[in-house]
């Protein structure tokens, strides 16, 4: 299991066709192959999508940490949860079709923090897209420009 410390790294499975397809793509302060904590093999490669820098955590100590402290156990899995729900309602605004909605949805779930490129990669649209939603849903007054790259949800 790795720790993202900082940068973006990009889960791959190969299909039988030899096409890569990117199945998760790990950003700052999230953790990566999970499961290979009960796996005896991991079923995905890792490739840097940025310079990143990652933390590995040994797979024993950490299963082992597990067993004798029920506190980290709760707080690890508490983050796995977590993640989790985060990575859910990603994929329910990539469903949005609307490119304006999902732009919406990703405003008002807090993920616009100043670069538009890593939420253009993360909901599924270029950011030329987004750039135009924005615009777009801030001359309607649905959303107030507070910065750049900075909107928050008119009142």
């Amino acid at each position: 299991m790795y720790h993202v410390i900082s940068g973006q790294v990009h889960l791959l499975r190969h299909t039988r066709q030899g096409d890569e397809v990117v199945i998760h793509r790990a950003h700052d302060d999230e953790s990566f192959a999970e499961a290979a904590l009960f796996s005896p093999v991991y079923h995905c490669d890792a490739v840097a999508g940025a310079d990143s820098e990652l933390v590995r955590i040994d797979k024993i100590a950490a299963l082992e940490r597990m067993k004798t402290d029920p506190d980290f156990a709760i707080a690890i899995s508490a983050r796995f949860a977590g993640q989790i729900q985060n990575y859910r309602r990603r994929l329910e605004i990539v469903a949005i079709r609307d490119a304006k909605a999902r732009v919406f949805a990703a405003v008002a779930d807090g993920m616009l923090t100043g670069n538009i490129k890593p939420v253009a990669a993360q909901i599924g649209l270029t950011h030329e897209a987004i750039y135009r939603a924005l615009s777009s849903l801030a001359r309607a007054g649905r959303l107030i420009k507070t910065g750049r790259g900075r909107y928050r949800l008119s009142e």
